[in-house]
């Protein structure tokens, strides 16, 4: 059960997840406000707004429920110690954060004057590498500060798992009421996100701990019973605050356990057509590289693009797409890039320790 390809639910799960984030990203730019996420467009679109709710509750936690799921079946696996573990997640997660952010997002925001969060359009690029050294800016890359901290937390707490792993996923849950409170406002490293993806992560373990047990039967229950929770804490009405917190919590992890359960009754056979196709094949291989890549492109769009697509083409849904197009056509252009750039480098690196590797065994 070690081997993820087994897992054909959680592969389709985060590729459908991520192209509900790239999607989002490419309707954002309507509903936003001041120079956060409005660029320049005033279109009309409130007809999708539902789309803002759902991915609040889908996309990105999903991707929190997936990694949390493979985290829990790798530490199972016991092919490594905590140590090692946590050596490996850091290089992931921090050697590809800086990469992109120093490399790629930055010099990308200051060419193009884009403003976002607590990136101003005038900034500098050296103001730019400021803001991202100190963690004050990262745009989409709070993902993996977050997924990094949740990753030491777990590991940390690996030896509690093993024995009270349930009291870990209460715990994690009840963490929202305190994080809820004592990170409201606070911008540094994204931390106010860290409340809303923990329990979610954990979560994500709590079903591989029980993927085995989960029969047809089952696994419908499951889906009906997650659901039905999904609709009622997602329909009850209360003001904004810890309650609504814990409601949100409880929506989203139940809306994660129902896609979960729901994908599991036709994934082995979607995955067995679609991924015979390469262009499948290279999205799955690259995940975390199109997600690494895949910003600012669209806001880039909404900037220089917008405007004359609706001059002849009057339509903001079809600039909507247009957009996702364009975006899931360029980051791949990028990822391409990038696995060229690294394949030279590699090449490079083994031609220098090539003539050192043989006088060393002379």
């Amino acid at each position: 059960m070690a081997d993820k390809k087994k897992f054909n639910e959680i592969t389709l799960l985060k590729m459908l997840a991520l192209l509900s984030v790239l999607f989002f990203h490419c309707y954002r730019p309507f509903f936003g406000s001041g120079s956060y996420w409005k660029v320049v467009i005033d279109g009309n679109l409130d007809y999708l707004s539902w789309l803002l709710h759902f991915n609040k509750l889908f996309d990105v936690h999903c991707l929190f429920f997936c990694s949390g799921f493979l985290f829990f079946m790798t530490m199972a696996a016991g092919n490594r110690s905590v140590k090692d573990q946590l050596v490996k997640r850091v290089k992931r997660i921090v050697v590809p954060y800086f990469q992109v952010g120093l490399l790629y997002l930055i010099p990308l925001y200051t060419i193009f004057s884009i403003p976002s969060g607590l990136h101003l359009a005038s900034d500098s690029l050296l103001e730019g590498y400021e803001k991202f050294c100190t963690m004050m800016f990262s745009e989409h890359l709070w993902f993996l500060q977050i997924l990094l901290i949740i990753n030491v937390i777990c590991l940390l707490t690996h030896f509690a798992a093993k024995r009270w792993f349930w009291l870990l996923l209460t715990g994690s849950f009840l963490l929202t009421l305190l994080f809820n409170w004592g990170l409201k406002g606070v911008y540094f490293m994204s931390l106010q996100s860290l409340s809303d993806n923990l329990f979610i992560f954990v979560l994500g373990g709590a079903i591989y701990r029980i993927y085995s047990r989960l029969t047809p039967g089952k696994n419908l229950a499951l889906t009906a019973g997650s659901l039905a929770l999904f609709l009622t804490a997602y329909n009850i009405p209360v003001e904004k605050g810890q309650m609504s917190a814990l409601l949100s919590q409880i929506a989203a992890g139940s809306a994660c356990v129902s896609a979960f359960c729901f994908a599991r009754l036709f994934a082995d056979r979607v995955m067995d057509y679609i991924g015979k196709f390469r262009a499948v094949q290279f999205y799955d291989r690259n995940f975390m590289a199109f997600y690494l890549y895949h910003m600012p492109l669209p806001l880039i769009a909404a900037m220089y693009l917008y405007e004359p697509f609706t001059g002849i083409i009057k339509s903001d849904l079809a600039y909507v797409f247009f957009a996702w197009a364009l975006t899931l056509g360029v980051t791949t252009a990028a990822v391409k890039a990038d696995l060229l750039i690294r394949k030279g480098t590699g090449m490079i690196m083994a031609k220098l320790k090539g003539p050192e590797a043989s006088q060393s065994k002379n």
